[in-house]
């Protein structure tokens, strides 16, 4: 891993009592289905997006957001786990990207064993020494860190229950105090709700609010379905553009064509190509992008050259090139 910066720089996630519907309630219904349910009307009303209900979902309360898996479990796999384990791929036949999915188990049989972690196939694996050939996350993906172990080992112990409260489960460490942005990020996404929506259905990604902050920004996320993201659905994410704050590309279809989308991505903070097609002679395109601070290269096909033009942008703080060609720093 290669940084230009001696320290430690790590992109923030939003915070996860936002991003775990996004888990819990599977491909809510974008259209007239989620407008009518009459189970909702205070939370949309209350969020003034009739009818986008995914939207709705990540930034509002609901009682699937109040249980303990929804809040503090399952956005531990929809970030370290769903890309072997999702829709479009799933090693060892197993699924974490839903409850019913993951206590189906896969091709050993089930993976969790309510009030024993210990005896978890689940929890064994990202417990054991991260040199172990069957560690998890696997092929040099950031591990768990400890309160995200901390937090499967209580649930499991627990009961593994899908329904449980948040309040129900107690030893988990404590979820950082939301904080916004001292400054606005991007446009309130707010106003064009509904257009977010039809684009994340007709083009099979993810908008997602990075907060519950409405100027906070949209991460665009693919890990569940990475085939489908190519350059010609960048190119028709132009109009919303701006409201981009991360972009989470790896493994997608996408190639040095789709980096003049990105481009356009004016308030870019993040940017993951890992294992895409992009190349030295696209990269140089991102030099636009002057919010920018961080963005994964690792295993492309860059060099030294095609990572040079990146030193001008004043705003990045980290730029990871593992397994490509681009040299190793030399020593300080």
């Amino acid at each position: 891993m290669t940084s230009w910066l001696s320290r430690a720089f790590s992109v923030a996630r939003f915070v996860r009592s936002g991003k775990a519907a996004l888990f819990s309630v599977a491909r809510f219904v974008r259209s007239g289905t989620a407008a009518s349910s009459a189970r909702r009307p205070s939370l949309l009303s209350r969020a003034g997006l009739l009818g986008v209900a995914s939207l709705v979902i990540a930034v509002s309360s609901s009682r699937a957001e109040d249980t303990f898996f929804a809040q503090r479990v399952a956005p531990i796999f929809e970030e370290k786990c769903v890309a072997c384990h999702g829709e479009k791929k799933q090693k060892g036949k197993l699924r974490l990207d839903s409850f019913a999915q993951l206590m189906r188990g896969g091709e050993g049989g089930g993976v969790v064993k309510a009030g024993a972690p210990k005896a978890s196939e689940l929890f064994i694996r990202v417990t054991m020494d991260p040199t172990d050939e069957e560690f998890m996350p696997a092929d040099s993906k950031p591990p768990l860190t400890p309160d995200e172990v901390k937090v499967l080992e209580v649930w499991i112990a627990a009961g593994a229950s899908e329904t449980a409260l948040l309040s129900s489960i107690k030893g988990a460490p404590a979820l950082a105090a939301p904080q916004g942005p001292t400054v606005a990020l991007a446009p309130d996404w707010h106003p064009r709700a509904l257009q977010i929506a039809q684009l994340e259905k007709t083009l099979g990604l993810r908008l997602v609010p990075r907060s519950h902050v409405p100027t906070d920004g949209l991460v665009l996320r693919t890990a569940s379905s990475p085939g489908r993201c190519d350059d010609a659905a960048l190119a028709q994410l132009a109009s919303v553009a701006d409201l981009i704050v991360e972009a989470e590309l790896a493994r997608t279809q996408i190639t040095d064509a789709g980096l003049t989308a990105i481009a356009a991505f004016a308030n870019l903070r993040a940017l993951d190509l890992t294992r895409t097609a992009v190349t030295s002679a696209g990269v140089g395109k991102l030099v636009v992008l002057k919010k920018l601070e961080s963005i994964n290269l690792t295993s492309t096909a860059v060099d030294d050259a095609g990572v040079a033009p990146l030193r001008s942008v004043a705003s990045l703080k980290n730029v990871w090139t593992f397994d490509t060609k681009v040299s190793p720093p030399g020593p300080r």
